[in-house]
């Protein structure tokens, strides 16, 4: 009887020894506990935060980059006129592109405002004057985009202007314009105007261009 009971009590003692040892394990892989939880949305936001910063960061560098100037700035002297439909006005801005600031606006409703253009980068030219018939409508120094104004040609009693590849009576030419018609100011270089008319893009002498679309330049 004695070495039953002492058997009975040596059983007993193992089976709360195998309690406590459940009680004190280590989480398996899927238990973990809150502070871990908390630990490891921690560092999986600390990881994350570089990632959408650097995306927002080449976003900007992307829109930079497209609204940056697209070449270099050369010197014109030649004169053009609005045709620019927009009832709300041409805007002349204070750089070339349109992330500057509009300092003043051109009136599209007004038939005959001609531009004194000094410079050309990329899409935009530099005006220092317009004057439509009735006023001076800006004086200073600003830029517009080239393709909101056209020349148009003389040639008057021909069969048209020549059109050339460069900016220059040397280069070869490439197509021919009808006589007293509109053309799309595209850039200028000197007193070359860079234009187009239907399919053709090319260069037309100074000679050959006439900035005002209410008379002949004769």
């Amino acid at each position: 009887m004695r070495n039953l009971l002492v058997l009975t009590v040596f059983l007993g003692s193992i089976a709360v020894g195998c309690q406590n040892s459940d009680l004190t394990q280590t989480p398996q892989t899927g238990d973990v506990s809150p502070a871990q939880n908390s630990t490891a949305t921690s560092a999986s936001t600390i990881t994350q935060t570089p990632q959408s910063s650097s995306k927002s960061e080449s976003r900007k560098h992307v829109a930079a980059i497209a609204n940056s100037p697209t070449s270099s700035q050369q010197t014109c002297q030649i004169s053009a006129y609005v045709i620019d439909k927009d009832p709300k006005g041409l805007n002349v801005r204070s750089g070339p592109g349109s992330r500057y600031e509009t300092i003043g606006k051109l009136p599209t409703t007004t038939v005959g405002v001609i531009v004194d253009l000094r410079a050309s980068q990329g899409d935009w030219v530099k005006l220092t004057k317009a004057v439509s018939p009735e006023k001076t409508e800006f004086q200073g120094s600003g830029w517009v985009y080239t393709r909101l104004l056209g020349t148009s040609t003389r040639g008057y009693g021909s069969k048209g202007v020549s059109v050339y590849k460069s900016a220059s009576t040397q280069s070869s030419a490439i197509g021919r314009l009808p006589a007293e018609t509109s053309v799309k100011l595209l850039s200028c270089d000197r007193s070359w105007a860079l234009v187009e008319y239907q399919q053709l893009k090319g260069w037309i002498a100074p000679d050959a261009q006439c900035p005002n679309p209410l008379t002949t330049c004769s």
